[in-house]
């Protein structure tokens, strides 16, 4: 940047032009399932700036910042001022809340960049208030409404002293949400809309495939959700039975597909279904209208769902197991391990969470909560599969461990159910390279 600016007048103050670019970005996000951010910058010091250097300067600092905002996303839909010493701006599409830390750190970048007039520095200071509309959250709002919830969010953080506040959703905007997700869940469930891939996993022993771990994908060509917000989205929309109820038939009813094969097929089960009282019946009748073998399911829990509603969640399980289903205990090591009821769950097999395996190599802590799980399993006579496999030395590792069975990206990625049937009929044997001295 020159040491001086070279930019003259103010941007106009446009509350109406940011109101109107975002009812548009919302209309059309409605149906195509984006999520909109509305970033609303309040400067705080800025009435010391114009009596420093005049209102003059003041208005090109103003321009400026207005240029520097434009490079925050990639292809911003609108940036404009809203008041005397407050910007909004547009970032459309947004994967997920989770991006907007990210979001602001690109914006405090370029209002920490100081300001030059005639060679002497100038710096601004605000705060930012973030309002976000539409999915994968699924939340409803108008354009005022956003613009009202960034403006309160900016004062919140303000107030508070902290650098940018994610404002919160009101009662009736939670209400709308609510209404319109269980609808949407419902369209999704009736047309079918839903989809199973599978990800193999392999024996350690001599590398052929005996298993696959079922996992939902949801087919919406202009927008990507991810498994996790997917299932909290229908968590969400109370329609968590119904979905379970449609995973369970189709994962037994495509498994016979593979049947041949005589691998396990693996559904994982979310703490709302294993508190359902349906759960066992759901699973018994789709074993009985396909005609399965109860041996080649596999039920995985986790142990936080498990611990919700301990007595009922041991014995729902204890019910499912004496039909001769396979139970395992999913991401062990990642919750709060207890012998105390860990000895009562009629578990078969202990599935190490990625988190540790991606890093064991080169993490001490990390292999040797591996070791530790691996001799759990070993002492509780259950198999274990290793979650993140994802390259030849970890998978060597795992099989100089004394591991089960293995599933990553080294293996395979998840396939469609036609995929993972062709998968399976190449007759794949994953070689296993020499463990490390």
């Amino acid at each position: 940047m020159n040491n001086s600016l070279s930019y003259s007048g103010a941007p106009d103050i446009s509350r109406t032009g940011v109101l109107t670019a975002l009812a548009k970005c919302l209309a059309r996000n409605e149906y195509n399932d984006q999520l909109t951010l509305l970033a609303l910058i309040d400067l705080h010091n800025f009435s010391q700036i114009n009596q420093r250097f005049g209102y003059a300067i003041g208005d090109r600092i103003l321009a400026e910042l207005q240029e520097r905002l434009t490079d925050v996303p990639n292809n911003p839909l609108c940036c404009r001022r809203v008041d005397g010493d407050k910007f909004a701006l547009i970032i459309s599409p947004l994967m997920n809340r989770q991006l907007v830390p990210l979001v602001a750190k690109k914006i405090f970048d370029q209002l920490s960049r100081l300001f030059f007039v005639d060679n002497q520095a100038a710096a601004i200071e605000g705060s930012i208030g973030f309002a976000a509309a539409g999915s994968p959250e699924g939340i409803v709002a108008s354009a005022e409404t956003m613009l009202q919830n960034a403006e309160a969010a900016a004062k919140k953080a303000h107030q508070a002293g902290q650098p940018y506040h994610l404002g919160e959703v009101s009662a009736p905007q939670q209400a709308h949400h609510q209404i319109a997700l269980k609808q949407k869940i419902a369209r999704a469930l009736a047309n079918n809309s839903f989809e199973l891939f599978y990800q193999p996993q392999i024996s350690l022993h001599n590398g052929r495939p005996c298993g696959a771990e079922a996992l939902i994908r949801w087919n919406q060509h202009s927008y990507s959700v991810s498994p996790e917000q997917l299932v909290m989205l229908i968590e969400q929309s109370g329609r968590m039975d119904d979905f379970f109820y449609w995973t369970i038939n189709t994962a037994v009813r495509e498994a016979a597909q593979w049947s041949e094969h005589r691998i396990s097929t693996a559904v994982n089960l979310s703490a709302s279904c294993l508190q359902s009282p349906q759960l066992f019946d759901t699973i018994e009748s789709s074993l009985n209208l396909w005609g399965a073998d109860p041996a080649l399911l596999c039920i995985e829990v986790t142990e936080s769902t498990i611990q919700q509603d301990l007595n009922q969640g041991l014995q729902t399980l204890k019910r499912i197991k004496q039909l001769g289903v396979t139970i395992a205990i999913d991401d062990f090591g990642t919750g709060y391990s207890s012998l105390e009821y860990f000895k009562f769950i009629p578990a078969d097999k202990l599935k190490i969470d990625k988190s540790f395996v991606l890093n064991m190599r080169n993490n001490q802590i990390d292999l040797d909560i591996v070791k530790l799980i691996l001799d759990w399993g070993l002492r509780f006579q259950m198999e274990t599969i290793a979650e993140g496999v994802e390259d030849a030395e970890s998978l060597a590792l795992l099989t100089q461990l004394g591991c089960t069975y293995a599933q990553g990206f080294l293996i395979s990625k998840a396939m469609p159910a036609s995929e993972f049937r062709q998968w399976l009929d190449s007759n794949p044997v994953t070689a296993l390279s020499e463990p490390p001295s």
